[in-house]
């Protein structure tokens, strides 16, 4: 099989496309392509719904970047594993080695791999002292779906890279400038939804909810990584951390505007927050320094699909104990046990398998964070 891959300038990108910004990149979201959360990594991730399924199993990777230096052919060549999960030991093929290309007077490289039966294509980017990284991945088990996947990438991803602006390069994020506000410090709420379990059972979930709030007029969805502060969005978006942005309260609404350029509106109650079902109180957080005597457990289990040929189920359980001399423990376990079942009814074998791990460290409270650190100094 022969994969031939193509620079292709200028194009236009439709007038109706959403525009977003990660990290430093700026963007426009292509027709028929949803956001779908973000790697472990920092990468955005969009997912391909275009009709009828077309390349159904496609995505495009919007990577944080990295300060660096350097050529973009070399950099991009030591990312071959950067869309592949750190235990998987796939069998990776470089089809189409990188050069050095001009987009749009900047310095760029194309790396073409097969890795399994996926094809992924890696687009480097060399800015001013740092590279910015664009991926796609499509299915490559047959001719069929590298042709596919090669029509979708030059429609649709080609234009994104070719239009793409970098903040760094002077383009204006898409974030307004906060204005003092009246809020601050943090709030907490939760909703709760069903969830089908492998058994066909309902279960009720807890959904947390934290949003803190400066009086800078800047806010953090979840548990800022900074503590509670003051927020510098530098890191965040070295990280490609968009989970924070500017707020506005105009009576009774608060709009909450995202870095990504994604917006959010609450409605203001008093001295409580409401989205949705979820109603956020006020919290204080515990004092710089607190020690905490206490410990938090839970247990999950499900058991198998009925009528797949398999009785039994998986559990998991954490047990974490807190010392007021600042130590805590962590044991968790988990297991599965299975008997196959045939279509009479009768066993006809088995498997259970289990494990358990245990860690312990030393914690700190500071900053509204309970900051944990093993012994053995991993974060």
């Amino acid at each position: 099989m022969r994969l031939t891959l193509a620079l292709i300038a200028a194009l236009a990108v439709p007038a109706a496309a959403e525009t977003r910004q990660h990290g430093n990149v700026i963007f426009d979201i292509p027709p028929g392509w949803e956001t779908g959360g973000t790697r472990d990594d920092g990468s955005l991730i969009l997912r391909s719904e275009l009709p009828n399924d077309e390349c159904e199993y496609c995505v495009i990777y919007i990577t944080p970047g990295e300060r660096t230096t350097g050529r973009a052919d070399a950099w991009v060549s030591g990312q071959t594993r950067r869309f592949i999960d750190a235990d998987d030991t796939p069998e990776i093929t470089v089809m189409v080695k990188p050069d050095i290309s001009n987009l749009n007077g900047r310095p760029a490289a194309m790396l073409g791999q097969k890795v399994d039966s996926d094809l992924q294509i890696l687009f480097a980017i060399q800015l001013f002292g740092r590279m910015e990284l664009i991926g796609f991945e499509a299915s490559a088990y047959d001719e069929a779906d590298v042709a596919e996947g090669m029509k979708v990438f030059q429609r649709d991803v080609l234009p994104l890279v070719d239009g793409a602006r970098f903040v760094s390069e002077g383009a204006d994020p898409l974030l307004p400038p906060p204005e003092p506000g009246p809020l601050t410090g943090l709030y907490w709420g939760y909703s709760t939804s069903w969830m089908m379990g492998l058994d066909g059972m309902m279960s009720l979930q807890l959904d947390h909810q934290f949003l803190v709030f400066w009086p800078d007029g800047r806010f953090y969805e979840g548990t800022p990584p900074q503590g509670l502060s003051s927020f510098d969005p530098g890191p965040s978006l070295d990280r490609g951390d968009m989970d924070w942005g500017s707020y506005r309260v105009d009576g009774d609404r608060l709009a909450l505007a995202y870095a990504s350029g994604e917006t959010s509106e609450l409605s203001v109650a008093g001295d409580t927050l409401v989205r949705g079902e979820a109603t956020l109180y006020k919290v204080e957080p515990l004092a710089d320094g607190t020690k905490v005597d206490g410990s938090l457990s839970t247990f999950f289990y499900t058991g198998f699909t009925p009528g797949s040929g398999l009785e039994g189920g998986v559990s998991a359980s954490n047990y974490i104990a807190f010392n007021p001399d600042g130590t805590w423990t962590h044991d968790r376990s988990g297991g599965a046990s299975a008997g196959f079942v045939d279509g009479a009814g009768n066993t006809t074998g088995g498997f259970a398998t289990g494990s358990k791990a245990s860690v312990a460290g030393r914690y700190e409270v500071k900053d509204g964070l309970m900051i944990r650190t093993p012994d053995d100094g991993s974060a």
